[in-house]
């Protein structure tokens, strides 16, 4: 029955957003000295292509070039984080990115870091911009997600938030060919073996 089955899917979309709510209200809650993160052991191939299933259900016009290790690659993540901090900068592509004709995400392995890269061949970032991107100066303005437009955007100040309680490190700027890149990267082992803490 399609009635049941788009309610089984509003269900889980809404439990989802509960789960997610609650962790960046934990990230960002003000004062806090600690945060711990839930991770589980998350399969990379398995976290893109759900990635990229909801982005399409976004942007079904937009094509994304994916680039990952052929290898099995497990990283330790709270996978539903992660995969919003992707979603944000593949939309602020989409909807920052001007004359964008190819957009990017990738993976590659550095030592026991995992980097993932959202590239665009756009307009780029503006200079005056560059420097302060995850600062949350322009969070409703030029570079995250626009609130009228049927998105997905956190900002790129939580989307940093994320990365950062994760233990990992995030980048950003213009190609030298043009356009931008947004990259983060992950730790592909826990240190301890125990709950990420900051």
């Amino acid at each position: 029955n399609k009635q049941l089955e788009l309610l089984g899917q509003v269900q889980e979309d809404s439990e989802n957003l509960i789960h997610m709510v609650e962790n960046l209200l934990m990230i960002t809650k003000a004062n806090s000295d600690t945060v711990r993160l839930e991770k589980t052991e998350t399969v990379l191939e398995e976290l893109i292509d759900s990635t990229i299933i909801k982005f399409k259900k976004h942007y079904p016009e937009q094509t994304v070039t994916t680039q990952i290790p052929e290898d099995f690659i497990s990283i330790p993540m709270d996978a539903m984080l992660i995969q919003q901090v992707i979603l944000n900068l593949l939309e602020n592509a989409v909807v920052h990115a001007t004359d964008m004709t190819e957009l990017i995400l990738s993976v590659t392995l550095k030592g026991k870091r995992a980097v993932f890269s959202v590239s665009d061949n756009g307009c780029g970032i503006p200079k005056e911009r560059v420097g302060n991107l995850f600062s949350g100066y322009g969070d409703s303005g030029e570079l995250s997600a626009d609130s009228r437009r049927a998105g997905m955007g956190i900002g790129l100040s939580v989307c940093a938030s994320i990365i950062k309680a994760h233990g990992g490190e995030i980048w950003g700027g213009n190609r030298k060919s043009g356009g931008a890149e947004v990259c983060f990267a992950l730790e592909m082992e826990e240190e301890t073996g125990e709950q990420q803490q900051i």
